[in-house]
């Protein structure tokens, strides 16, 4: 017997909606007001297409401008808390016309544990502040989503990380937010622990057909397909996270999807990555019979440990910002120096914006030149794609789903740090001279010679540049690359 049923197959309506009736809506009991998927596709039609507020819309029309779109982030525990701060940030920042929001939901949510949540709202409205790190959309339901929505002049997305997501993403679509996301390797190796990729594939299915319904009945929808991961992963990887995840997504109906990069801080391989990665999905969607399809680029910035005082979390901040645009992303996600510490604030948010504009305005139309730089790492990163995909499709019998849950177990599919048990983690990575990020041990992934010997000439580089051996304390030291803090000499 086979040891995984998953296959890279479209939901049909008869099993969507069981699914929906069985599993999704009985999770928590604002669901009752969404129960009515006509009822709740025509409010969300009127609430961001009629509106002019779509943000599947208004990121096609900035990618056919050339226009760039900042997308700060927030989430508080309050619907009063999130309007005024969000308001607040679009008054005192430069965000709107070109703007976008990223709305995540607190813990509690993410990991669909409603009571807490409630609690945490209860304790938010008794103390005056907010005592959850995000927004309990469940909790908080569709009608205090759209009363967000309509207060606010920026196009929203969701971002409700974590195993299941489908109720999340349910009430914000019904809400006229963007929602839903096919990014199920991300999951496992960024938030989760005991869920099996077979399974979370299976509540991404159901996530990105729910996009594609309301796609395909007038209200577009631009499901973020990501590589964000933890911070400590080769490029090539993650452009083979976001080319796999395509095929996922595409088969569920997806016509537009928002290609979200966590970037590795290096403007040259950073941009590879991203040309690669578009092309390489279009060309594999192609391949499989999947047509039409709009790729869009944007980035986040890095996901990992960020230094916590304001100077040096500032320059973290300008130089993604200044990589997305160099790169040509169409978005890019901000973080502000805040979550160095804690969660945004709409003070910190709104200072992001304005840093943001003014970096977009000093580089106007400059964008990286096509140097035999980044044309050497785009070779790089797509022969290690190429690799991961042929080896996954052809372990699959054709089938990516199947395939990446058996390079899961093999551990072809592997990251260097996860809380995922499933992780095999054998694979071990560090930084070049140039801070580029670069495979130390390869662990069991299917690289081709070229590759590995390139990766390790490079390591070489700066091993002799830095007079020190080649050695496990480079990768025990990269892990702070960012966050360590300037020695001052006295």
């Amino acid at each position: 017997m086979a040891k995984y049923t998953i296959r890279n197959k479209r939901l049909d309506d008869d099993e969507f909606f069981r699914i929906r009736k069985e599993e999704v809506l009985p999770q928590w009991k604002t669901s009752r007001d969404i129960e009515n998927m006509d009822e709740s596709i025509a409010a969300a039609y009127e609430l961001s297409v009629e509106a002019g507020r779509n943000y599947a819309i208004n990121l096609a029309a900035a990618e056919g401008a050339g226009k760039h779109l900042f997308e700060p982030q927030f989430g508080q525990a309050l619907t009063e808390f999130m309007i005024e701060g969000m308001g607040y940030v679009e008054e005192d920042s430069p965000l709107v016309p070109d703007g976008l929001w990223n709305v995540f939901s607190d813990s509690y949510t993410r990991k669909n544990k409603y009571e807490q949540a409630a609690d945490g709202i209860g304790r938010s409205r008794k103390e005056g502040a907010t005592m959850l790190n995000g927004w309990p959309i469940v909790n908080h339901g569709v009608h205090e989503a759209r009363k967000i929505k309509q207060a606010i002049k920026s196009p929203m997305t969701l971002n409700s990380t974590d195993e299941d997501g489908r109720l999340a993403s349910e009430i914000a679509l019904a809400a006229g937010w963007n929602a839903c996301n096919c990014r199920s390797i991300t999951e496992v190796m960024s938030h989760c622990k005991n869920i099996t990729l077979a399974e979370e594939i299976r509540i991404n299915q159901y996530e990105t057909r729910l996009a594609a319904i309301y796609h395909e009945r007038g209200v577009p929808q631009s499901p973020h397909i990501s590589c964000n991961l933890t911070g400590y992963d080769s490029c090539g990887f993650k452009s083979f996270v976001m080319v796999a995840q395509s095929l996922l997504g595409a088969e569920q109906g997806l016509k537009q999807v928002f290609l979200e990069f966590g970037i590795n801080m290096n403007l040259v391989q950073d941009a590879a990555m991203m040309r690669v990665t578009k092309r390489l999905c279009e060309e594999y969607c192609a391949r499989f019979g999947y047509t039409g399809i709009k790729f869009i680029q944007n980035n986040n910035m890095f996901q990992g440990a960020f230094p916590a005082r304001l100077e040096e979390c500032s320059a973290m901040l300008s130089l993604a910002v200044a990589i997305g645009i160099l790169g040509g992303s169409t978005a890019l996600v901000l973080k502000c120096q805040d979550e160095a510490f804690a969660t945004p604030t709409k003070e910190g948010m709104g200072a992001t914006v304005r840093i943001a504009r003014q970096i977009e305005r000093l580089l106007a139309d400059l964008r990286l030149p096509y140097s035999a730089e980044v044309q050497e790492e785009e070779k790089i990163i797509e022969l290690e794609v190429r690799a991961m995909m042929e080896k996954c499709l052809e372990a699959g019998d054709g089938d990516i789903a199947l395939g990446i849950c058996l390079g899961a177990d093999a551990g072809w599919v592997s990251t260097m740090i996860s809380p995922w048990k499933y992780n095999k983690g054998n694979v071990l990575l560090m930084r070049d001279a140039e801070n580029a990020m670069r495979y130390f041990s390869t662990g069991d992934m299917p690289l081709p010679k070229e590759v590995k010997e390139y990766h390790l000439e490079k390591l070489q580089g700066r091993a002799k540049k830095e007079g020190r051996p080649l050695d496990f304390e480079m990768v025990v030291d990269d892990l702070q690359y960012a966050s360590r803090l300037p020695v001052i000499q006295k």
